[in-house]
């Protein structure tokens, strides 16, 4: 096998086969410190090249947008408050319709209890406009009946009359006929 010897450090193939890997690790690591300042130095160089834009347009446009902002959380402050307002004033309104309602359905109340009280009272008329008629009509038959009655009478009566004078009449007139000269 081979041996190597450097400074009087003996390695032989096991070892070298260590060393390789040791020593080309060690090789990357200076490459890649080498890379990182190379990389460090050019970013160095481009921050202080750098040179910031002008944003001065953004920043009045951020302002613009600030001061629209600002009107329409002032506008929205107001439509809130006149919501608000709204609101108590559809709150009044749902109140004063809730007592209307109310009064109504008191009135309706009140208005069908009128309307039976008076319902009683036109059934009592009629009640007593039939009682009346039928006492009406049960006097006018008795008047009839009596009037009746007394025409009846006072033509039986005057027939009776009429006939008495008639026969005193013809009385008188077949003694004046019977005696001509005693009259």
């Amino acid at each position: 096998m081979a041996e190597l010897e450097y400074a009087g450090v003996k390695a032989s193939g096991s070892k070298l086969l260590l060393i390789f890997p040791l020593l080309s690790a060690l090789g990357g690591a200076g490459w890649y410190g080498f890379t990182l300042y190379q990389e460090f130095l050019d970013l160095r160089a481009t921050v202080s090249q750098y040179e910031p834009p002008d944003i001065t347009g953004v920043e009045q446009s951020l302002a613009v947008l600030n001061e629209h902002m600002s009107t329409v959380n002032t506008h929205m402050d107001f439509v809130g408050k006149e919501l608000d307002l709204f609101s108590e004033e559809m709150g009044y309104q749902k109140e004063s319709l809730e007592e209307q309602i109310a009064y109504v359905k008191e009135v309706k109340v009140d208005v069908r209890q009128d309307m039976k009280h008076l319902e009683d009272i036109v059934d009592d008329v009629e009640t007593k406009l039939q009682n009346q008629k039928s006492g009406l009509i049960e006097i006018i038959d008795n008047a009839t009946e009596r009037f009746d009655d007394r025409r009846d009478s006072l033509y039986t009566d005057t027939d009776r009359k009429i006939k008495e004078l008639e026969e005193r009449l013809n009385s008188k007139l077949q003694r004046a006929l019977d005696n001509p000269l005693a009259n």
